[in-house]
């Protein structure tokens, strides 16, 4: 194991130890749920201090890279440190984007999850059927009194189960980041309109899956996120 870690020219012992373990997850000579060596055996492999290769594990284990264990060793982490997530969100949020962006990057996101969906129509037919449940259960809702904080709900559940029939762990990951970082926007545009515009627009998606009409679905997408930044603007 402690073959695996060279030292790099030019670098803090701090970031050669941060490097080379980002180095070996990301070629995946450490995988999830592997046991990292002890500090002596990484401070000797990458000729650094016993503090720095401390001070490094803080870092990664502050990034979700790692995770310690106490009395029990640091291991790679199985899954993704909500901390991180957050603070990710956040940046996004405070970057400030104006709409247009925001509406650009919404587009391009919904076009590859639903390209996706088409392309893997033969082994998503259980999620495509909760979709449909989804717009059954819209319509129900419509026909009652119920707050729109529940029909935001459906609606949102109905982008997450998108990203899961896409069928591709990594989008479907980075598609729930993204309805996350919109799901304030998403609620606000639900006071005025009870589902209705809801309905038209994933009725739409769901058409153009079911027909495996990837143009129909672009169209879709562009004209459910035009919906919903209209709504948006008018909030």
């Amino acid at each position: 194991m402690t073959s695996l870690f060279q030292p790099r020219k030019k670098e803090s012992a701090v970031d050669i130890v941060v490097n080379s373990i980002r180095s070996l997850i990301f070629q995946k000579k450490l995988t999830p749920g592997d046991k990292l060596p002890i500090e002596t055996e990484i401070a000797e492999g990458l000729n650094v201090s016993r503090s720095s290769v401390r001070e490094a594990m803080k870092i990664l284990s502050a990034l979700g890279l790692i995770e310690v264990k106490v009395g029990n060793g640091t291991y790679v982490s199985e899954k993704m440190n909500s901390n991180v997530y957050d603070s990710f969100l956040f940046s996004l949020l405070i970057s400030n984007p104006d709409l247009k962006e925001i509406v650009e990057f919404r587009t391009i996101m919904e076009n590859d999850i639903i390209e996706l969906i088409i392309k893997h129509y033969d082994e998503n037919e259980s999620e495509r059927d909760e979709l449909h449940k989804n717009l059954d259960e819209l319509i129900s809702l419509m026909d009652t009194d119920c707050s729109s904080d529940v029909l935001a709900e459906n609606d949102i559940n109905f982008h997450k189960l998108l990203s899961v029939a896409s069928c591709n762990l990594l989008s479907e990951r980075i598609y729930n980041f993204v309805i996350d970082l919109f799901e304030i926007s998403i609620k606000s545009t639900h006071k005025t309109q009870h589902g209705k515009l809801s309905f038209k627009t994933h009725k739409a998606i769901m058409d153009a899956i079911d027909s495996k009409d990837i143009q129909k679905a672009k169209k879709a997408v562009a004209d459910s996120v035009i919906t919903w930044s209209n709504l948006i603007d008018d909030d």
